[in-house]
């Protein structure tokens, strides 16, 4: 399943919700302002780090909020087009 977060993980539970459901085999995309969980040595990253999912940032949300040059390393930062890629593997996604 690819779980899409698109809110920021200081407003609500939606981050760590997403976290604790996603399943091993699960993706996670952060986008819009949920990219904020991307920046390096923040608070969520050890959450991020403890679930040992692959986690995608979307580059376009990252540049549009100056954020691109602090994502963590353990992000893989993505395109429009590699959303596509993430969305045509997943026949099932859920949004945060």
């Amino acid at each position: 399943m690819l779980h899409t977060l698109h809110s920021s993980p200081f407003n609500g539970a939606a981050f760590t919700n997403c976290l604790r459901y996603a399943q091993p085999q699960s993706d996670i995309l952060l986008l819009e302002d949920g990219v904020i969980a991307a920046i390096k040595n923040s608070v969520w990253q050890q959450q991020i780090k403890n679930t040992g999912l692959k986690i995608y940032a979307l580059k376009e949300d990252l540049e549009a909020r100056g954020l691109l040059e602090q994502v963590a390393k353990n992000i893989k930062v993505i395109d429009i087009k590699g959303f596509i890629s993430l969305t045509e593997r997943h026949d099932k996604q859920l949004k945060w």
